[in-house]
């Protein structure tokens, strides 16, 4: 549908020397994912009355777990396959090979992956390992990863699996090794099911019971909360630096948000290096014609701005001193999209010295990435503010009246406009692309792009001001349509 070009031989060729390693940084993610999982009680979610009950009743812990256990890694076996099959689809668009030896490939390397993160989180969660262990051993792992990517050192643990994806291309008897590396932590993960720690199993259980109450009304600000409890990432006790701030009275919302800023644990900088390093290369990969990965790189951003925006979303969760002040709701909800933009274009700034940088191919070139930053930023902050001040959805009021399919398709925008909104702030770097293959200029095109994304986040920002406003109008209209009706 985007018109993407098939790769000529040379980009084959490069694929084939560059990614099984790159591929690879994405298994260090996801192993390292399991190991934080793992050693924080999962990656079972049981019931609280299985826990108090069945746990602890004279039965052998690793029976009663192996039945919730076998069901969990089922569901996300399924996932796997759905998603790697759908994207060896994809692949076929741009890569030589048989369409079947792609869905087919991709299917094993979906099923392959999940069993290399689940499995891992069971044989962490099952042997014990200290958090700030599994932690190290993880950053290694991805670290290791990406200086082989960058041809720093001559292999990695995780670039079987990337020989796997490849396969269509090219058979490597090393992509064996990943599915039998996957298959045999899964068995030794169910083995060690007897030593899950019962306080953690507990304490997961309260959090994703009220997690998965919170995802089924569409209250991502709730999520997001649970997800940092759950992971216990708290801020820091003292500040990264210290600030001496002498009469903030022109500027106290913006202060109180840098000194919040100032306050994030390593875990959530890290999280957010890792979301713009991702922006990056997704960004690499669309200047070098794969126009799809903006979506990844869109989606990267706006989970990334869900962090920057913070101290708004922290200004909505505890309304009391809000409503006390003289000044209205949204004049102070205003005031704090600045420290959103400062984080946010922190984390754009990143992921464009990702998609500029040397090595790889697919540099997107200075200037453009110069020009592009701000509204990457800009996007993402804008879809950030949308999710938080929407709340969750309601069917009260007028819209309990609604027939099924309006409520439907009002869910679905609910649900997907604010990412929307991040990945337009992509699209300076595709007019760019467009304008550069004609023959034109990319700079113009992407100053003019760059425009418009400003406007559409000035009207944003206008829609922060007056959202109380707007809602309430609303809301009255749409109760005189039900007195008439």
């Amino acid at each position: 549908m985007v018109g993407d070009n098939p790769l000529t031989v040379a980009q084959v060729d490069q694929v084939l020397a560059d990614g099984p390693a790159w591929i690879g940084v994405v298994a260090a993610v996801v192993l390292a994912v399991g190991l934080r999982s793992g050693s924080r009680g999962g990656p079972l979610a049981l019931e609280r009355a299985e826990v108090r009950h069945v746990l602890l009743a004279p039965v052998d812990r690793t029976a009663a777990l192996r039945a919730p256990a076998i069901r969990q890694l089922r569901f996300l076996a399924f996932v796997g396959i759905v998603a790697g099959a759908v994207t060896g689809q994809l692949a076929t668009h741009r890569l030589d090979g048989p369409a079947a030896a792609w869905v087919a490939t991709g299917a094993l390397a979906g099923l392959t992956l999940v069993a290399l993160g689940a499995g891992t989180a069971l044989v962490t969660g099952g042997a014990g390992f200290p958090r700030w262990t599994a932690t190290a051993t993880g950053l290694v792992l991805v670290a290791w990863a990406l200086a082989h990517a960058l041809d720093a050192v001559p292999f990695s643990p995780t670039a079987p699996f990337g020989d796997l994806v490849l396969w269509p291309l090219e058979w490597s008897p090393l992509g064996l090794l990943a599915v039998v590396v996957g298959a045999v932590v899964v068995v030794v993960g169910l083995s060690l099911l007897g030593r899950t720690s019962l306080e953690d199993a507990e304490r997961r259980s309260r959090l994703v019971g009220q997690l998965r109450f919170a995802a089924t009304l569409q209250d991502l600000r709730t999520v997001i909360v649970l997800r940092r409890q759950l992971a216990m990432e708290l801020p820091r006790v003292r500040p990264w630096v210290r600030l001496r701030v002498r009469g903030n009275r022109r500027a106290p919302v913006f202060t109180r948000g840098v000194r919040g800023l100032l306050r994030w644990p390593a875990a959530r900088l890290a999280r957010l290096v890792l979301l713009a390093v991702t922006a990056g290369l997704a960004l690499r990969g669309a200047w070098a014609g794969t126009t799809p990965l903006v979506l990844l790189a869109g989606l990267a951003l706006f989970v990334a701005g869900l962090d920057t925006v913070e101290a708004l979303a922290q200004e909505v969760d505890h309304p009391s001193r809000r409503d006390c002040s003289p000044i209205e709701v949204g004049a102070i909800h205003l005031r704090h999209v600045p420290i959103g933009v400062l984080g946010q274009a922190l984390v754009a700034a990143v992921a464009m010295l990702v998609a500029a940088g040397p090595g790889g191919g697919g540099q997107v070139p200075a200037d453009i990435a110069v020009i592009a930053g701000a509204p990457l930023a800009l996007g993402a902050v804008a879809g950030a503010l949308v999710s938080v001040l929407s709340g969750p959805a309601s069917t009260s009021g007028g819209w309990a009246l609604a027939p099924p399919e309006a409520q439907g398709m009002r869910l679905a925008f609910r649900t997907a406009w604010p990412p929307s909104l991040a990945a337009l702030g992509t699209v300076p770097v595709l007019t760019a692309r467009w304008a550069m293959a004609s023959g034109d200029p990319g700079a113009p095109a992407a100053v003019s792009a760059a425009m418009g994304i400003g406007l559409l986040f000035a009207v944003v920002c206008g829609w922060v001001r007056l959202h109380d406003e707007i809602g309430a109008w609303f809301q009255q209209q749409m109760e005189q349509t039900s007195a008439r009706g």
